[in-house]
């Protein structure tokens, strides 16, 4: 006789994703979200730490949690590399190369999350992605590095870098990441200086 009390068994994609909607915090959510984002995968573990590390400097709740300190590459949080490792682990994001991707699990996580998310934290953090996921590892450790200088004294490749640190936020207002005037922020010196720095070297500055 057939046990028609026996409950049907929840399918493991549905577990993970009733686990995660349910218990996940700051920095799980904004690590999904990130992924889903933009079309377009994390390109890389430093990138993905940077543009944690740029939301943590304008979301308080973010800032407690993911404790970031001056590490070699920049700032670095062991919490976000954990809880990278988790979702990894649970099948809601997977790397290929240097990419990290939802799963189609993580796809669905992330659609009920951005329900739920204040569009302006939404919006913060599809631009840090958009500025940071394109550029080169220099480019972006040298732009954290003069907006932050604290968290470049652990850092092994500041010697390196030092010597084209113009060079790379020049790079950065050619791409049209950042302003003449942040640029010149940046690099300590004159509005008037860094534009005719751009001048010579033929790039259009776009205010």
């Amino acid at each position: 006789m057939t046990d028609m009390h026996r409950s049907t068994p929840i399918p493991a994609q549905d577990r993970i994703k009733k686990k995660i909607l349910n218990e996940c915090g700051a920095v799980q959510k904004y690590i999904i979200l990130v992924a889903y984002l933009n079309d377009e995968p994390i390109m890389g573990n430093t990138k993905l730490q940077k543009i944690m590390f740029l939301l943590s400097d304008a979301v308080e709740e973010v800032r407690d949690d993911c404790n970031y300190d001056a590490g070699m590459y920049g700032p670095y949080s062991e919490i976000v590399t954990n809880e990278l490792n988790y979702l990894t682990e649970m099948g809601v994001l997977y790397s290929v190369g240097n990419k990290i991707e939802t799963t189609p699990t993580g796809q669905d996580i992330a659609e009920e999350l951005l329900k739920r998310e204040r569009r302006e934290l939404i919006d913060l953090l599809s631009k840090y992605k958009a500025f940071l996921n394109d550029l080169t590892i220099n480019e972006a450790l040298a732009y954290v590095y003069l907006a932050y200088p604290s968290m470049a004294s652990a850092s092994f490749k500041i010697d390196d870098l030092k010597p084209n640190m113009e060079n790379y936020i020049m790079s950065l207002v050619k791409k049209q990441k950042i302003s003449a005037q942040r640029a010149a922020e940046l690099l300590h010196i004159s509005y008037l200086h860094a534009l005719r720095k751009m001048s010579k070297r033929g790039i259009m500055v776009f205010e």
